[in-house]
């Protein structure tokens, strides 16, 4: 038998088997495309869908929404999104994974915190199965900590950090007690008769409340050097969460010594003072810890 190279012979040796032309479309790429591409849009919707518009919904107040969700989640998505198209393998997508993207696409479609928690943390985890490069686990890393994050900041969690405000309480006392300040605590509220005034922590105060933001902050800054967080990190990320939770203490403790230091830390400068102060340290533990660790690679390479 002679073979001929004609274009339809080509074509049928080229063609993979068990593949169709339609299916051969989608290539892996535009698949991971398309999963992330309802991720984000399941996050950010669930994010101006919760966020109080006012009387109607503009172009400013989404805006609005989407700066209060946080800068350094918003340079999450940013680093997601610019990472995608790096994440091998290429080629083209198969039904089984057509199928997956699909069943994605579903449950990021029921507009519930809920269910974009649940695909983040399982879109996260198949990831970081499949993927072999530093891109792939930097992407996981990045959603499986904003599933951590909505799910620490979420209703259900509000009684546990209600009790660390009755921790709180205790401790504020302690701190005022060393300057000779007398304090009373009922609960999660500071009594401080002296001022006048009373201070009550709810868990949207607790120092329990913003650990989940600091801990996003160190691995978004870490991410953003091209580090995949390890073993060794745990440390610095330790020593930020315990200074957060000093500098929350501190600022409630302040608070309590009057009316004036109330207002300007709750509603004033003070509290962007309290912020700023927050985001700096959160930035500066994953530098410290991304410095420390240059002489270790330097001595492996």
């Amino acid at each position: 038998m002679i073979w001929t190279n004609t274009p339809e012979r080509i074509g049928c040796q080229q063609q993979p088997a068990g593949l169709s032309p339609r299916i051969r479309t989608l290539t892996l790429r535009e698949f991971r495309g398309w999963t992330l591409l309802f991720a984000g849009a399941s996050y950010w919707g669930g994010v101006v869908r919760t966020h109080l518009h006012g009387e109607a919904i503009s172009l400013v107040s989404i805006a609005q929404s989407v700066l209060s969700d946080g800068g350094f989640n918003v340079a999450a998505w940013v680093m997601i999104a610019a990472w995608a198209n790096r994440i091998p393998p290429h080629g083209f997508a198969t039904r089984r994974q057509i199928a997956i993207a699909i069943a994605f696409g579903v449950l990021f479609g029921i507009p519930t915190r809920q269910a974009t928690i649940g695909g983040l943390l399982v879109l996260g985890v198949v990831l970081a199965i499949t993927s072999e490069t530093r891109h792939g686990r930097l992407v996981a890393t990045l959603l499986v900590a904003l599933a951590i994050e909505m799910v620490w900041t979420s209703t259900y969690l509000l009684p546990l950090h209600a009790a660390v405000a009755t921790f709180d309480a205790q401790v504020c006392r302690t701190i005022l007690g060393l300057i000779g300040e007398i304090i009373q605590v009922h609960g999660n509220v500071l009594e401080n008769a002296r001022a006048g005034i009373n201070v009550e922590i709810i868990a949207f105060c607790a120092s329990s409340f913003p650990l989940a933001g600091v801990a996003m902050a160190f691995l978004v800054v870490m991410s953003y050097w091209g580090r995949v967080p390890r073993l060794a990190d745990l440390s610095w990320l330790a020593t930020a969460l315990l200074a957060s939770v000093a500098l929350t203490e501190f600022r409630l403790s302040l608070m309590a010594l009057g009316d004036a230091n109330y207002v300007w830390l709750h509603d004033g400068n003070g509290g962007t003072l309290y912020t700023l102060s927050g985001t700096a340290l959160a930035v500066l533990f994953p530098m410290l810890a991304i410095r420390r660790s240059r002489p270790a690679r330097a001595l492996a390479a």
